[in-house]
């Protein structure tokens, strides 16, 4: 696979390619290219129109895994108070487990405070060891299946779940919150397992260590990528000097200001008007203020020495969301690891986007190899 541009905005790109990423199982490569020159521009409304109507196609047809595909993008960009969001992961999640392997799949609802955590595990025929997989600021656990698949034939059982702010709990009122030792551990207490691998993608990467610091029973950790900081991340994409005047805004507690800023930067670019939209969403922020505070709790600045495990940090050379520093800081805070390691993709490896998105199968080979010389 190779990173393929689609349409110009950056953010727009990336998703059709976390689509065309998985190649055949999940689309037909033609039907992007066909909506690509009418989604040239931010327009959610838009968006969901073409995606939903590739998902009709696809249904039709039977392709029940590109219709699953489909409506995940379809949904994606949509605001909470669109009643096509909900119904649109209602198609996602139907489509899906029609379309994959249910001999394969084994499902699970694990008790968590007043509702549960989805799960599902995908067994290897010979199993070295567990492996849990969790996503971040924006995925479903259902998207890592087709990864899993390819990677239980060397000898690793797969457990997916989401955690509080994640897919179904998301849409059964748990919000993300930084503590992601607690779904975790719920997860390793519901399979009574005495140890396990976890790895985290995306903003995965901060949960998984957040969790390691405080979890013993994970024996290995991969952040798969890096996010040292996610505040600093989102401030990433906000131009100086504004940058630096805003920062002070929030951390000073300027609520008014700070709200008047966030509305005027979400004119401005797509990508923060999303991703502040969304994180509103997903932590149940009331306003773009209580939002970045509560993101400003996101990062392992504090928590990196208490990690103690066997660590490997991922990165992509232009990755768009976390600033490539972020891979170097976290690695110098690891002071008290029993291992750190680090992989820096690139653009000549066709990994160095995002979440390795492009060439995710190198990624996960760079894991397996890093388990396999740990001893796991």
């Amino acid at each position: 696979m190779a990173y393929k541009q689609f349409v110009p905005l950056t953010n727009l790109n990336f998703q059709f390619n976390r689509v065309s990423a998985h190649g055949e199982e999940a689309c037909r490569e033609e039907e992007l290219w066909e909506i690509a020159p009418r989604l040239a521009d931010f327009k959610p409304g838009n968006w969901y129109r073409e995606w939903h109507t590739l998902a009709g196609r696809a249904e039709k047809e039977e392709r029940w895994m590109h219709a699953a595909y489909y409506h995940r993008m379809s949904e994606f960009f949509l605001s909470e108070d669109k009643p096509e969001k909900l119904s649109a992961y209602d198609d996602f999640y139907r489509c899906f487990y029609r379309a994959a392997d249910r001999s394969a799949i084994e499902r699970f609802e694990i008790p968590y405070e007043n509702g549960f955590l989805p799960a599902i595990r995908i067994r290897a025929a010979v199993e070295k060891a567990t492996i849990l997989l969790h996503g971040g600021y924006d995925s479903f656990m259902e998207e890592f299946y087709l990864q899993a698949k390819r990677v239980i034939e060397k000898g690793y059982t797969f457990i997916i779940f989401e955690g509080t702010g994640q897919g179904r709990t998301l849409r059964h009122g748990m919000k993300m919150t930084p503590d992601w030792e607690r779904p975790v551990s719920a997860v390793l207490d519901n399979f009574a397992l005495k140890s396990s691998i976890l790895v985290g993608i995306s903003l995965g990467g901060y949960l998984a260590l957040r969790a390691a610091a405080f979890e013993p029973r994970i024996e290995r950790v991969v952040a798969y990528d890096v996010v040292y900081d996610a505040f600093d991340c989102f401030m990433d994409h906000v131009p100086e000097p504004l940058r630096s005047r805003f920062r002070k805004m929030v951390l000073s507690g300027r609520e008014e200001q700070v709200n008047q800023a966030a509305g005027l930067m979400s004119t401005k670019d797509d990508m923060v008007d999303w991703a502040l939209g969304h994180g509103m969403y997903i932590t149940g922020a009331r306003t773009p203020f209580d939002y970045f505070r509560a993101l400003s709790q996101f990062n392992t600045r504090e928590i990196s020495s208490l990690v103690k495990q066997d660590v490997l940090l991922l990165a992509g050379e232009n990755d768009h969301f976390v600033p490539l520093d972020m891979l170097h800081r976290q690695k110098e805070a690891l002071v008290n690891a029993r291992s750190v390691s680090s992989r820096i993709f690139t653009a000549k490896e066709g990994a160095d986007q995002h979440c390795q998105v492009g060439n995710i199968d190198l990624a996960w080979e760079e894991i397996v190899r890093w388990l396999n010389r740990a001893g796991g």
